[in-house]
């Protein structure tokens, strides 16, 4: 399993609310998910606020490469082209369900990318937006799995169609929009939302695996609201693929 190296679930950006940090000053420098859940665990619940970014963000996919950890365990002999794609799900806490791709109504065609050992697909301008740039609360979340389409065409459309359904009935999607209409937080909705994420991952995995599709990669990032942000281009190494991320304002 390969991740994108840059943060963490914890380090997303959260304060205490002000009545909290003029009650208890110890607790105003602390802006992380993590810390703030360890130096409250005695007292909680202890309302809590995510941080809001300064500028808009997002991010798009710019390009995908097979490397050759991928020709080690999944290239054919005889077929040295192989058909591949990839899933996303992007979040903040701002209330907004996960941005997905592909989505409902995805057509093997427009998903489904031939693709050699060594071989770089780039995708036009910035890249296929995963999360378009606008203010985010607490930080951006980033799940993108590549996979190799062993059936093809065949029965694509259904698996991704799964895949969305799962997503939009999710309880990270659920826990998302309770936290819009939430007139207070607490480290237990944090607690939450890190085990929603994890289940949500493993249930869209389990989908594809029934596809009888094969696993190449998985990338996951975090990045913090109170971060700066700037446009432009990372890249991140995986066990069998390269990505190129692109970042938006």
């Amino acid at each position: 399993m390969a991740i994108i190296p840059y943060g963490s679930f914890g380090k997303l950006s959260a304060t205490v609310t002000a009545q909290k940090r003029k009650a208890r000053s110890t607790l105003a420098g602390l802006q992380t998910f993590s810390l703030l859940l360890e130096a409250t665990r005695a007292v909680q619940p202890v309302s809590v606020e995510f941080v809001v970014a300064d500028s808009p963000r997002g991010l798009a996919l710019k390009s995908i490469k097979l490397t050759q950890g991928f020709e080690g365990f999944l290239q054919k002999v005889f077929n040295p082209t192989d058909e591949v794609y990839f899933v996303s799900w992007v979040w903040d806490f701002s209330g907004n369900p996960p941005l997905q791709y592909p989505g409902l109504g995805a057509t093997p065609q427009s998903c489904i990318i031939q693709l050699k050992v060594g071989q770089v697909r780039e995708f036009l301008g910035a890249g296929i937006v995963l999360f378009p740039a606008r203010t985010v609360s607490a930080g951006l979340a980033v799940r993108i799995m590549l996979w190799e389409s062993d059936q093809g065409t065949r029965n694509f459309g259904k698996a991704m169609t799964e895949v969305a359904n799962t997503i939009q009935a999710s309880g990270l999607t659920n826990l998302l929009s309770l936290v819009a209409m939430a007139t207070g937080v607490t480290g237990a909705t944090i607690t939450a939302a890190a085990a929603a994420t994890d289940e949500l991952t493993k249930a869209i995995g389990a989908i594809l695996q029934a596809n009888s599709d094969d696993y190449v990669d998985f990338y996951e990032g975090y990045y913090p609201a109170i971060d700066s942000w700037t446009a432009g281009d990372e890249v991140h190494q995986g066990h069998a693929s390269e990505i190129t991320l692109t970042r938006l304002m």
